[in-house]
């Protein structure tokens, strides 16, 4: 199992590092529909962003100057993380999914729409689309990248979110169950 994690973690991490072409077609036999409960044994907990990414390595680079809505956030990008990214602290998400987009409702949090394609959302350019059997939804903002990679393995949903912003990188795993 924890195997299974950390390749789902790589494989976030290698899906943020480079221009991956997402397919806009479900795959046949694919279908994230349900209720899912959190796994909390098998899950990272959820991050407190507030103060940045502690303990993870940071990488030097140059960046773009922030909108004065970021700035707003104390400078720091990774406020608008958890906020915006709502699986990261859900206990509960409730997704409806048909053949070019799904429905997310996260609990606590909103409902969310999600397009396959490429898609405007507030300050994010969101692309979301299927890379073999998971789907993979790549954010950017700015200077902030998150990916977030959803693969179902029979009753279970494991999420792999993967953030880069203020020069840290990060990735968080999250394991949902199946409500029969």
């Amino acid at each position: 199992m924890m195997n299974k994690l950390l390749v789902l973690s790589l494989l976030g991490l290698l899906t943020a590092c480079s221009n991956v072409e997402l397919n806009e077609i479900n795959p046949v036999g694919v279908n994230l529909s349900g209720e899912w409960v959190l796994d909390f044994t098998d899950s990272d907990a959820a991050p407190d962003l507030r103060e940045g990414l502690h303990g993870s390595k940071k990488r030097p680079r140059h960046t773009e100057h922030r909108t004065q809505a970021l700035e707003m956030a104390n400078g720091s990008a990774l406020a608008f993380i958890v906020h915006d990214f709502q699986i990261l602290r859900a206990d509960k998400i409730e997704i409806e999914q048909n053949r070019d987009s799904m429905g997310i409702q996260y609990h606590p949090g909103v409902y969310r729409d999600l397009t396959w394609g490429e898609r405007q959302r507030g300050l994010w350019e969101v692309y979301a689309g299927w890379e073999d059997t998971d789907l993979v939804i790549i954010s950017k903002a700015n200077d902030m990248l998150v990916t977030e990679r959803l693969s179902r393995i029979d009753n279970r949903l494991w999420v792999v979110v993967t953030v880069d912003a203020d020069g840290d990188e990060r990735s968080f795993s999250r394991v949902f169950n199946l409500r029969s």
